[in-house]
């Protein structure tokens, strides 16, 4: 009786086990690739879930000159950023993106290089993205563009 027992649980085990192996999580280099092809289809509900918006705002306007606003003034000047006319918008769409390598600092934080290159004037400008891993992806919580 304890001997079919065990093997169903074991065979129950195996294919849990296997079902989850099967689902793995995008590198934060993916999932930057993923962020820009959207910001570049104009998809702004759908890239929300790449970044966090309260950390990104904080940094992206840290600096006397933003002091003046709240967090929510920062958090909606950056989404207004990413739509049709936004700074980010028309930055992201008049430059060539390259998403170049990722580096973890631990198991939760990572960075990935990305550069913007102008094509009209083909200067290029270098920057970070900065991941943190949350439950089940990986998160954008810090870049700067300009």
């Amino acid at each position: 009786m304890k001997r079919p027992l065990c093997f169903t649980l074991l065979l129950l085990s195996c294919c849990l086990l296997g079902l989850t192996c099967g689902k793995s999580v995008p590198s934060p280099r993916e999932r930057v690739l993923d962020f820009v092809r959207l910001i570049q289809a104009d998809s702004l509900p759908n890239i929300l879930p790449f970044i966090d918006t309260d950390s990104v705002a904080t940094y992206e306007y840290a600096g006397a000159k933003y002091d003046s606003l709240s967090l929510q003034d920062k958090k909606n000047r950056l989404i207004d950023g990413f739509l049709r006319d936004g700074e980010y918008r028309k930055i992201w769409s008049r430059s060539q993106i390259v998403v170049n390598e990722e580096s973890f600092l631990n198991d939760t934080t990572a960075t990935v290089e990305i550069s913007f290159i102008d094509r009209a004037t083909r200067i290029q400008y270098y920057s970070q993205m900065g991941l943190k891993k949350r439950i089940s992806n990986w998160v954008i919580c810090s870049f700067k563009v300009n």
